[in-house]
């Protein structure tokens, strides 16, 4: 090909510098590959996870449980078209030994003689939502699963088989050492399915949820307020805000977070209450391990809904139901000699064990909010192993020993598979 074809064919394929076209020879001059074209894979995502559970649970006063249950979630996601995404994913657990109380009235099986294991037979709608983003903004608005901070007040319950949702509109903000958002959801799906009665089934209201956080010279700072009034549970209708702080001290981290809450419904009771929460983490890289101590603090009338509160305060649930509030009367007291909740612990999390394990260790001891009476203390222990980046295993046990309540006994295992 000589120069003149060269530059011919040159001209056809795009502009070139006037220095590109004095040079221009066939060596120089590549024709560029079509794009290639785009697969419908390059736009659509499977959802799939699957979870098999076996639950031991035993509390005094009542018969002990056994269940196995299966959860599967499985959906179709959109991944990211010129800003646009979606998702529709549905949610099944069934109960291949339901020999247990779930723990709500509708739910199935419901065996109030019997020890609490909340996993009932469920089939629904998980999450279904759209979202767009552009730049460091994104709106998102659908049913969806919310986790905020460390889930001690905004959480999705991750720990069961059926999972929390929140139907809802979400606005945020995210750079590199700063994040916002607002959500407004009328609606939050608990974790008891369609089929549990009232409250249990869902949180029906208005619920205003702000969180920011950013980066500072004393470590990662954050805050929120979240306002909710609930129209079918007034009683667990609160405002509550609060910050939190984590920064590196000696040879760890230390975390400090404070909150004051007033009640949210103006047909519920008046009330005002704080939180407080400190731990200490130190980690050892090269031995694998990390130790963490601290004291968690809820004051009498203070109540997280939202929470994961499986989370918290042990791994045998014995707060549960004061920590969510449906321990508390209408006008605001107490129904079974809960006064608030002093929850010492010292947790030890070890890598590296043999076969590929991670082990955990954890005891607390409880008192209340005045520090003069003791609940009881509590162990716990698990077991975790990756198989691989899809499939892991677990087992998990804890013992509550009750000064001023029940005992209880529990023992979970399960197998997890993702896609």
């Amino acid at each position: 090909m000589n120069t003149k074809k060269s530059i011919a064919v040159a001209i056809c394929m795009g502009p070139l510098t006037l220095a590109q076209l004095a040079t221009a020879g066939s060596d120089d001059l590549v024709v560029p590959a079509a794009p290639e074209a785009k697969q419908i894979g390059d736009y659509l995502k499977p959802v799939f996870d699957v979870r098999l559970r076996y639950e031991y649970r035993d509390q005094d006063g009542l018969e002990s449980s056994n269940s196995i249950t299966a959860r599967a979630r499985a959906g179709l996601m959109l991944k990211d078209l010129h800003g646009f995404s979606a998702l529709v994913e549905a949610e099944g657990t069934v109960a291949l030994l339901d020999d247990y109380n779930s723990g709500a009235a509708g739910a199935r099986p419901f065996n109030p003689g019997q020890t609490a294991i909340s996993d009932p037979e469920n089939l629904e709608m998980n999450r279904v939502w759209a979202q767009y983003e552009r730049n460091e903004w994104a709106i998102k608005a659908g049913r969806q699963r919310i986790i905020r901070n460390n889930a001690a007040f905004i959480g999705n319950v991750g720990w069961r088989q059926n999972e929390q949702t929140f139907d809802a509109a979400q606005l945020s903000y995210k750079a590199e050492a700063a994040s916002i958002s607002y959500v407004y959801a009328d609606q939050v799906n608990r974790i008891f399915g369609k089929d549990a009665a009232g409250g249990a089934k869902e949180f029906e209201g208005d619920f205003h949820l702000i969180d920011g956080q950013f980066d500072s010279p004393i470590g990662k700072v954050g805050a929120y307020a979240y306002l909710m009034d609930v129209e079918n549970v007034t009683k667990v209708g609160n405002n509550t805000v609060g910050a939190y702080n984590t920064f590196d001290l000696l040879s760890g981290k230390l975390y400090l977070e404070g909150a004051y809450q007033s009640q949210g419904n103006s047909n519920s009771f008046d009330y005002s209450s704080g939180y407080g929460h400190a731990h200490y983490t130190l980690s050892c890289e090269d031995t694998k391990q990390s130790f963490s101590f601290g004291l968690e603090y809820l004051e009498q009338a203070f109540v997280t809904p939202l929470a994961t509160v499986h989370a918290f305060n042990g791994f045998a649930d014995a707060f549960i139901g004061d920590r969510i509030g449906l321990s508390k009367n209408n006008d605001g007291t107490r129904s079974n000699n809960y006064e608030g909740l002093s929850d010492f612990y010292v947790k030890y999390t070890k890598k590296g064990l043999p076969y590929g394990l991670v082990g955990k260790a954890h005891a607390h001891y409880f008192l209340t909010d005045s520090f003069d009476n003791s609940y009881g203390w509590e162990l716990d222990g698990v077991l975790v192993k990756k198989f691989n980046e899809n499939f892991t295993g677990l087992i998990k046990a804890a013992y509550f020993f009750g000064d001023s309540r029940p005992d209880i006994a529990q023992i979970t295992t399960d197998l997890s598979y993702t896609f």
